[in-house]
């Protein structure tokens, strides 16, 4: 289902919400089918807006670090260093640590 407002696709363009505009016509389906209210439309707009920058941040960041490799936790091998057990580092990139306080 495609909206069919090319001012507000313009506007929205125009505001530099590409966040908004590449998930607007899913959002507004939700909101249809009665699954978003009006506030709810518009919290999670931003929401995508919020997320598309901060995706694009980070690869901004990512760039211009110049990294020799690109490396994630999910790539790491655990066996380079039996000492640390994978069960616990995983643990501790959950960060509940973090939310605990200690």
């Amino acid at each position: 289902m495609s909206i069919h407002n090319p001012s507000l696709r313009a506007a929205l363009k125009t505001l530099k919400l590409t966040g908004m505009l590449d998930t607007l016509d899913a959002r507004l389906a939700q909101t249809r089918d009665g699954k978003l209210g009006h506030l709810e439309f518009l919290q999670v707009l931003c929401e995508d807006e919020i997320a598309r920058r901060d995706t694009a941040a980070l690869a901004r960041r990512v760039r211009r670090a110049r990294f020799e490799q690109h490396a994630t936790f999910e790539d790491f091998d655990f066996t380079v260093s039996p000492k640390l057990p994978a069960a616990m580092l995983r643990d501790l990139a959950a960060l509940r640590w973090l939310e605990a306080g200690e």
